[in-house]
């Protein structure tokens, strides 16, 4: 599959009451037909949530994108595909009032 190449890390820094966790940190490697560094700008310029929470978003959004486009055929997401499809197409024209 052709696309640009990311390291994705998650580390988890500490539980719900605020204690620090040592596990070793989650690292993996994907591609995704987009720039994400460029879907992470233009979702924090749209003004609807915080840095961390747009950056979240874009880039949970797109990951599971590609997982759906890369497995279109798999039963799991046939019903989900048509309103993902509409939901991404709303959410890039969202412009905050």
């Amino acid at each position: 599959m052709k696309g640009h190449l990311y390291r994705i890390t998650l580390e988890h820094l500490e539980d719900p009451k605020g204690n620090p966790v040592e596990k070793p940190p989650i690292q993996f490697e994907v591609k995704n037909h987009d720039d994400l560094y460029v879907i992470v700008e233009k979702t924090k310029a749209k003004g609807l949530f915080d840095d961390d929470e747009a950056t979240a978003c874009a880039i949970g959004l797109k990951l599971f994108r590609e997982v759906m486009l890369h497995h279109r055929d798999a039963e799991v997401f046939k019903d989900l595909d048509p309103h993902f499809s509409e939901f991404m197409k709303t959410f890039k024209g969202y412009k905050k009032p």
